[in-house]
């Protein structure tokens, strides 16, 4: 008995060795695969997001049902309405899946990482790491708007004009002193009767 338990205390022993040089050399791939976010549907699956985009749909007993993989960014967050599920990433880009995991929409929502969607009143509602919250019509964006762009697209004779501006791009530091009004017609009337924009950026204003 003494023999058998000192066996089973140092295969374990080993056992937990091998797992921790195991995860240390393959860190990397681990963490691809961690799941960072989960939700519950509409028809009772669970959907789960992890690091390297991958998205897996599974039953109440914890079977795989389906994996999709829409995007090679981090899933962050999820967020369900009706039989539509919302997706975050690390991107800031924003995915509509459907109950099967067909890809519906997708757009950038933010400049910065997802962290947190909600739904309310209609919208769904994203937040991103920055501290940005926009609002999306749970109907938009969706497959409609690509008809409405490709409608708008071939009438864009009808409301839109083309033409061409020239553009004066000036920068005055004020903070070295005060211009007199012969300065400021000197440094810019020779160009403005050719122009149709004059843009000025400031420097030092609180110098000046």
């Amino acid at each position: 008995g003494f023999l058998q338990r000192s066996r089973h205390a140092i295969m374990g022993a080993a056992g937990a060795v091998r797992r921790a040089a195991t995860r240390s050399t393959g860190a990397f791939a681990e963490d691809t695969r961690k799941v960072e976010a989960i939700a519950i549907a509409a028809d009772g699956s669970i959907w789960t997001g992890s690091m390297n985009g991958v998205i897996a749909q599974w039953d109440g007993n914890g079977n795989r049902l389906r994996e999709v993989n829409h995007h090679q960014q981090a899933v962050l967050c999820f967020c369900t309405f009706g039989d539509r599920i919302y997706v975050g990433y690390a991107s800031g880009y924003i995915q509509v899946l459907d109950l099967g995991g067909k890809l519906i929409a997708s757009w950038v929502s933010h400049n910065e990482p997802v962290i947190k969607l909600a739904a309310g009143g209609g919208f769904i509602f994203s937040l991103a790491t920055h501290g940005g919250v926009r609002g999306w019509y749970v109907t938009s964006p969706g497959p409609l708007d690509s008809v409405i762009r490709t409608e708008l697209s071939q009438k864009e004779m009808s409301y839109a004009r083309q033409d061409s501006v020239k553009i004066l791009v000036g920068t005055w530091n004020v903070g070295e002193g005060r211009a007199s009004r012969g300065a400021l017609v000197s440094w810019l009337s020779s160009a403005v009767s050719d122009v149709g924009i004059v843009a000025i950026g400031l420097q030092e204003v609180d110098m000046g």
